[in-house]
């Protein structure tokens, strides 16, 4: 170890000394260096995020100042290809359905598409400078890109939509504050958190009416730019400059405590399968693991580089990526660490599929539900579609799940006709199940829905509000056969 680097890795040991005391202490090490893959052509300069083709074993990185994207091998590392004519490359994902890559430009202030094989350019969506961090919604094939803002000279930033199918802009969404950066999305309801960080709050932004609903300012850190989700157990987490992870509850925005990690984070990772939170940091990859829902054990501070603050983990490899620019002593690499000690992954869950579904009506209702009723997750409307003979989910805000057959607990919840509701305790909620009518009255499937702690203090109260969601449902629904109907109104 060089002067320099000593003298680096001191200066964070003396900011942080509990984080460094752990790594001494650690007995089973989440993560191992098992790699490093050389970038020495590229110069001076930051990287930003990382993605990854897992079809071709192919990692992008992002060096700002470099005008290109190196594509690399995950395996050996070597450079495959580098994708040039773009001028400061921020962010980048890889859409495996139709092989397509998007690339944020922020100096063109645009996201560049290419062809996922040739990486040749195939569109161009024009948007404002400073096209920065993206978070993409699986439902709606929709990019949601943080642009404008104090790189357009605007006090206000810009939330584009783009949609990915048609490679084109869809709509703005205005926010107050000049700096956005990271973002993350629910999967079962139609929210996403992105990061002011001009105001240090958090948005909250409705993906089916495009509006701002909400905004949590925070009070337990200063200049928030990473985040994560765990949305099981309805937990945001913040990564803060100011050296901490902030979690709140994503019901209400409640900061509930924080974590301490190192400087300059850029990356924040919450792993569903290992239940692991990895801050990527000036120097140090901070990792916790979640030992139930409230409570975090640090699982110690493996050191990375000088400003190595990107990182992609890969589950499906069993890999943690981290970009890491020219040192004095370093050329700029990507450090390749093997995830260590976690717990199996569990398998996958096999759905059975019926024929393809689609209830516009259904989905219509669903969709003004949830906007009424934004703490609501996972509610699903189960029914049998014209001609086909199983009951399945035809509504759903996760639209991958429709199509998927009724599940046997789902029919058991609802046999006695009532409506059911039981306590979960790992991540405070009543899941309920109940019957579900047409206006008639007339029994047409069932409904289904999570309705958090933080709404009903008990089994009853939970069922109260779930019963009154389904009568509102029944109302707008004239017959089952309707539901498959595109609305006309």
């Amino acid at each position: 170890m060089n002067m320099f680097v000593a003298r680096f890795f001191l200066a964070i040991s003396l900011v942080s000394p509990m984080l460094t005391q752990d790594t001494t202490k650690l007995q089973k090490p989440p993560l191992k260096l098992v790699n490093t893959f050389e970038l020495s052509s590229l110069k001076d300069g930051n990287f930003d995020h990382l993605a990854i083709d897992l079809k071709r074993n192919r990692i992008f990185v992002t060096p700002e100042d470099a005008g290109e994207v190196p594509v690399l091998d995950a395996s050996t590392g070597t450079v495959v290809q580098e994708i040039t004519g773009i001028k400061r490359p921020h962010a980048v994902f890889y859409r495996a359905d139709v092989d397509r890559l998007y690339v944020t430009d922020g100096r063109d202030g645009s996201v560049i598409v290419l062809d996922g094989g040739s990486y040749q350019r195939v569109g161009r969506v024009p948007l404002q400078l400073d096209a920065d961090a993206i978070g993409y919604d699986i439902s709606r094939k929709t990019l949601y890109v943080a642009n404008g803002g104090k790189d357009a000279r605007e006090k206000i930033s810009h939330l584009s939509m783009v949609d990915t199918n048609s490679n084109k802009k869809v709509e703005d969404i205005l926010i107050d504050g000049e700096t956005l950066e990271a973002m993350v999305l629910d999967s079962y309801r139609p929210r996403l958190y992105i990061n002011d960080t001009a105001k240090n709050s958090i948005v909250v932004v409705n993906r089916y009416t495009h509006a701002k609903t909400a905004e949590w300012p925070l009070t337990m850190c200063k200049d928030n730019v990473a985040m994560a989700v765990d949305e099981q157990r309805q937990r945001l987490f913040v990564g803060c400059r100011s050296s901490q992870i902030v979690v709140l509850d994503s019901n209400t925005g409640k900061e509930l405590q924080t974590l301490p990690i190192h400087g300059g984070v850029d990356d924040l990772i919450y792993d569903q399968g290992t239940q692991r939170i990895y801050a990527s940091t000036n120097g140090f990859v901070d990792v916790f693991s979640q030992t139930d829902l409230n409570h975090y054990d640090s699982f110690g501070s493996i050191p990375s580089a000088e400003k190595a603050r990107t990182a992609l983990l890969v589950p499906d490899l069993n890999r943690m990526f981290i970009a890491a620019p020219r040192s004095a002593s370093s050329p700029a690499r990507v450090l390749v660490y093997e995830v260590l000690n976690a717990p199996p992954p569990r398998p996958a869950k096999v759905d059975v599929r019926e024929q393809p579904v689609s209830a516009p009506l259904a989905m219509k209702i669903l969709q003004e539900e949830l906007t009424l009723h934004p703490t609501i997750r996972r509610m699903g409307l189960h029914a049998v579609p014209p001609g086909q003979q199983a009951m399945v989910i035809i509504a759903n805000v996760n639209e991958t799940r429709i199509g998927v057959h009724t599940s046997q607990s789902d029919f058991a919840g609802t046999k006695d006709g009532k409506i059911t509701g039981p306590r979960i305790a790992d991540g405070e909620f009543f899941n309920m199940k109940m019957p579900m009518f047409d206006a008639q009255g007339k029994k047409i499937g069932i409904l289904v829905m999570e309705i958090p702690w933080t709404d009903a203090a008990n089994e009853e109260e939970a069922a109260r509000q779930a019963d009154q969601i389904r009568s509102e449902v029944a109302k707008k629904i004239p017959s089952v056969g309707a539901l498959f109907v595109a609305d006309t109104h």
